[in-house]
């Protein structure tokens, strides 16, 4: 189980308890070394300015070789000073002393006061004192005569003396210190709780907008910073109470928009469970909500990938059901509509059956009439020949409609599938162009073939790949009355690029998304006097598209034409 965190009130008013504590410990102890540093300096200088009071008293006595005298002067001198005063010789015996006999006292020539003062400048020490068992302090001035030192004279106090006054110093404080402690631990507690309080009352809103309430407010506090952070907090608040209301009531605008449709919408996540669906889904699929009602077939469909193709068809229960798919922009979340399309499959099924019914029962009467119309034309004439030439001119025409409605049946309706090989294109080219040169001279037009990769082939169906080319080329030669038409192949990427170009009339800019429209023309009457049927760029729109590739056009008016298709490369 994770241990729960502290509260800041307890984490401040603990870090300024340990602040209180180190300086309760290190505050004393500092003021007691310093203290005992100063006194013990101060001590030093007394006993250095009573011995070189002492040392004209010593050098006489010590000149007259008078030592009971001298003894008893430093005797009486030392209890005026509540001090101890020695003579030392310069072997290191003991002249004098105030307290022992000098007679049972070891030689100090080893000390180190004594041998500073010795070395002509005043010693000092402090250590412990075996001849009295007490910590004493030290200091010896040497005793001048004739540029010699005889003798030097040491002055030396108990230590304890000293101590014992800055222990009262201490005790005195310590009350001082307590009472101090005590106002510490007091401006503590308020100043901790001071920050503390607030920012609870901050993190208490927080927690509230958390459960939900989301018009809590933090109110301002004590101080600057605590004012402009409540003040951010309330502007942050506003404009998120602000934000999920607006995404409150887009998200019923949307679900509103989202049952209203006539499509059936689904949302299905990354991992391909439901997250929303609409009532049209369930009415075209008869659920009453729960996913285990999902088809098989649909469950399928949301549960796999859709990058290449997003849309397509399926059957289900008798009827047709189209169905599209795209992804949820920054989420991988898909959203699928559904829409039953039976009614409109099945009118495109008796229009397409019809044209082809129509088409095969007008093919023989058609011919039948061409057939008479020749064989009446070789025993008419004059007159009666012009109508004999309408009369095969525009049978001609219902032929070539007829077999053009046929063809656009059966792309349209996949009844003939593909036959897909490698097909060179040179070879192919080989094949369409001699279909033109004679029309082409006739006219005056300069009909060429470029191929930028002569080894290029294409995975195609070659028939229909030039049927594409024939109505292309035928549609060129049709429409231009001066200059050339090309034919230019290239590759990019994994297509091969066919570009039909010529110098004709071109295509008004509003008119040339319509080209590819059934019985769609641009100059209906020119278009008539050709024998155009108006079907020849929608069987290349839908040859096109079955192989996988586009078609497009570009021209400019009085400027040519120039028609692009691409089918897949061979590999």
């Amino acid at each position: 189980m994770r241990e729960r965190a502290p509260t800041l009130f307890s984490s401040i008013l603990r870090g300024y308890l340990w602040v209180m504590l180190i300086l309760a410990v290190i505050a004393p102890l500092i003021l007691l070394s310093t203290f005992r540093k100063a006194y013990r300096e101060r001590a030093v200088d007394d006993l250095a300015r009573s011995a070189e009071a002492l040392v004209p008293v010593v050098s006489y006595h010590l000149l007259w070789g008078d030592m009971p005298a001298m003894e008893s002067v430093l005797t009486e001198t030392a209890a005026r000073m509540d001090a101890r005063v020695t003579v030392i010789a310069a072997d290191g015996t003991v002249c004098a002393d105030s307290e022992k006999d000098p007679g049972e006292m070891e030689n100090h020539r080893t000390r180190p006061e004594i041998i500073a003062a010795f070395n002509g400048v005043t010693g000092t020490s402090s250590r412990y004192s075996a001849t009295l068992d007490r910590e004493m302090i030290y200091v010896a001035v040497p005793v001048k005569m004739n540029d010699s030192i005889p003798a030097v004279v040491r002055t030396s106090v108990f230590f304890e003396s000293h101590t014992a006054a800055v222990n009262r110093v201490m005790k005195r404080m310590v009350p001082v210190v307590l009472a101090a402690l005590a106002a510490a631990l007091v401006s503590a507690w308020l100043i901790s709780r001071r920050i503390a309080v607030p920012l609870g009352d901050l993190a208490g809103v927080a927690d509230r907008v958390a459960s939900g309430e989301l018009a809590a407010r933090a109110a301002p506090g004590h101080t600057q910073e605590h004012n402009r952070l409540a003040a951010a907090t309330n502007k942050t608040l506003e404009r998120t109470e602000r934000l999920i209301r607006d995404l409150s009531i887009s998200d019923s605008r949307n679900l509103a928009i989202l049952q209203s449709m006539s499509e059936g919408v689904v949302v299905v996540s990354s991992r391909g469970s439901i997250l929303l669906m609409n009532q049209s889904f369930r009415e075209i699929f008869k659920m009453s909500g729960r996913t285990e009602e999902l088809p098989p077939e649909v469950r399928s469909l949301l549960g796999s990938e859709h990058g290449g193709e997003p849309r397509g068809r399926f059957d289900y229960q008798g009827k047709v059901i189209a169905w599209t798919c795209a992804p949820v922009e920054d989420s991988r979340d898909r959203v699928f509509s559904f829409r039953d399309v039976t009614k409109e499959f099945n009118l495109s099924e008796i229009k397409r059956n019809f044209a082809i019914n129509v088409s095969h029962e007008l093919r023989t009467p058609l011919t039948a009439i061409k057939g008479y119309a020749e064989t009446l034309r070789e025993d008419v004439s004059g007159e009666n020949s012009r109508y004999i030439d309408v009369i095969m001119r525009n049978t001609e025409r219902l032929i070539a409609l007829v077999r053009d409605i046929q063809i656009l049946s059966e792309v349209e309706s996949g009844e003939n599938s593909l036959s897909l090989e490698p097909v060179p294109v040179e070879d192919m080219m080989g094949t369409v162009l001699p279909l033109f040169e004679s029309r082409a001279e006739e006219k005056g037009l300069a009909l060429s073939f470029v191929n930028e990769r002569p080894d290029l082939a294409v995975m195609a169906d070659r028939y229909r790949v030039e049927q594409i080319l024939v109505n292309l080329i035928d549609n060129a030669l049709k429409y231009t009355d001066q200059g050339s038409v090309e034919v230019r192949v290239s590759s990019q990427g994994e297509s091969a690029v066919f570009a039909v170009s010529d110098t004709g009339r071109g295509i008004p800019a509003e008119l040339q998304e319509r080209v590819f429209e059934r019985f769609f023309v641009v100059d209906r009457s020119r278009s008539r006097k050709l024998g155009g049927t108006g079907l020849g760029l929608a069987i290349c729109k839908h040859i096109v598209e079955a192989h996988r590739g586009t078609i497009s056009v570009t021209s400019t008016p009085g400027g040519g034409s120039i028609f692009l298709f691409t089918i897949p490369i061979a590999t």
